[in-house]
């Protein structure tokens, strides 16, 4: 190899390839596989990737660290009900739902406190239900961040449970995901009233549909009550959290 060849810069990550583009910070030389457009100029990934470590997380208007890009918990959990609801019955037969539906006579059956959730009896079920859950899920997950808002999702799932558990006739079976739905909308009303913003609407939504499961044969009111309350509970608590950090 000659001087002139020997004195070429040439990329760090890169060593065989010659570039006389330096990056802005280190002012390394910089390949086109390792360059990162910046407002003027460009950086190596080396930096970019040390600048995002450093960068301070964005936290929303209730003080969470907010989730960027699209709600994927709450995409997940949409699919999670659409295949129990199309796959179950040709892996578990005719009665797939007494298989993962929660029965208040048969409390040991550990997992049917959750399965139960992504069970639902019909499509008019499971497209109201998941029409609200994407209602709320998608303005909820990114407020609170994806592992808060499964938080959230999963407390209120396990309290609806437990209500069923403890005031559901033992000749019924519970499913459906409006026990969790119910959580996330009193929990959605405790963040606004957090905000002092207009919460009452929301409030009185839930209330409306809680009331209607006394009167309604086949709505899991026992479900929806303890869902709401388990909800309301732990956005109550995650906020008091948060304050409690942001106080000096």
């Amino acid at each position: 190899m000659s001087e002139a060849a020997a004195e070429q810069p040439v990329c760090p990550r890169h060593p065989g390839t010659v570039t006389y583009v330096r990056c802005q910070r280190c002012e390394r030389p910089t390949c086109p596989q390792c360059q990162v457009a910046a407002p003027v100029g460009v950086l190596c990934v080396d930096c970019v990737r040390d600048a995002q470590k450093q960068a301070r997380p964005v936290r929303s208007s209730l003080g969470f660290t907010a989730a960027y890009g699209k709600p994927w918990a709450t995409y997940v959990l949409m699919a999670a009900c659409l295949g129990v609801y199309f796959v179950a019955p040709v892996l578990l037969g005719r009665y797939w739902f007494y298989d993962l539906g929660l029965l208040p006579e048969a409390p040991d059956r550990w997992w049917s406190w959750v399965t139960s959730g992504f069970v639902h009896f019909g499509l008019l079920h499971l497209i109201l239900n998941m029409f609200m859950l994407w209602q709320f899920g998608t303005q909820l997950e990114p407020a609170m961040g994806r592992v808060r808002y499964l938080a959230l999702y999963v407390v209120s799932l396990l309290g609806s449970s437990a209500m069923v558990v403890l005031l559901g006739s033992h000749d019924s079976v519970h499913g459906g995901a409006s026990g969790a739905i119910f959580g996330l909308l009193a929990g959605y009303a405790i963040a606004l009233r957090s905000m002092r913003l207009q919460w009452t609407n929301i409030a009185a939504f839930a209330a409306m549909w809680l009331v209607a499961g006394f009167f309604v044969g086949g709505i899991s009111w026992e479900g929806h009550l303890g869902g709401a309350i388990a909800g309301a509970a732990a956005m109550a608590l995650m906020l008091r959290s948060v304050q409690r950090r942001r106080r000096p």
